[in-house]
């Protein structure tokens, strides 16, 4: 006879849920980018899925609550890099700076977020709840590394002090741009010439290091 308060083992449906919300996500994003947002349905979600319609709103309640999952969760690998990098003291501060942008570049340019850019633009006009999740649950993740970073620069000496506001601006809106301008672009033969990512990568980690140099002083008063 079984003792009453022997643990159940754990079912074949509940080991699933973590990779089956994955594959939900995975299977999403693809729809959405070959459809849009109207254009794609909860049904065609779930039968893309291989899922009963009412299997997928047991994991996200909306087609809006599913497309913010798809643009905020499934990152934390790439911020965890970031952090990695911030904490790394075996870099220089510049190092720090160079490494954290080329990791930003590949985490907005080649990953699915980046794809999905131009949609995430469209649709957050039409849901904000969709521009406030993808702001504060991946977007400011980045800047508050990228920050932490430059600050202890300025601390030790290495960095002059920055307006932050503007510095973010010099920092992210670039790559933001790259990544619509080459979704914008995709089909176009030429735009790995138009919009090569390490070419305009390097040149832009090059100036953003040009402006975060402590000048000496005698530069700084000729």
């Amino acid at each position: 006879m079984e003792k009453e308060d022997e643990p159940k083992p754990e079912s074949a449906q509940d080991k699933e849920r973590p990779s089956r919300r994955a594959e939900i996500l995975e299977q999403a994003r693809t729809l959405f980018l070959d459809k849009g947002y109207a254009g794609t349905s909860m049904s065609a979600l779930a039968k893309a899925c291989g899922i009963q319609k009412a299997s997928l709103y047991h994991h996200f309640p909306s087609k809006e609550a599913l497309f913010i999952a798809c643009v905020t969760e499934g990152y934390d690998v790439a911020i965890l890099a970031l952090q990695e990098i911030q904490d790394d003291r075996a870099l220089t501060h510049e190092e720090r700076v160079r490494r954290a942008l080329a990791e930003i570049y590949r985490i907005t340019i080649d990953s699915p977020v980046g794809r999905m850019s131009p949609l995430i633009a469209e649709v957050s006009r039409q849901i904000p709840e969709v521009a406030r999740a993808f702001h504060d649950g991946f977007i400011i993740q980045q800047h508050e590394i990228v920050n932490a970073i430059i600050d202890a620069g300025i601390e030790d000496g290495a960095f002059a002090r920055q307006d932050r506001l503007g510095m973010e601006h010099l920092i992210f809106g670039p790559i933001v741009t790259l990544s619509i301008s080459r979704q914008m672009f995709t089909g176009l033969e030429t735009i790995e010439t138009l919009f090569p990512v390490a070419q305009v990568r390097d040149s832009h980690c090059d100036l953003i290091l040009q402006l975060l140099r402590k000048q000496p002083e005698s530069d700084s008063a000729a």
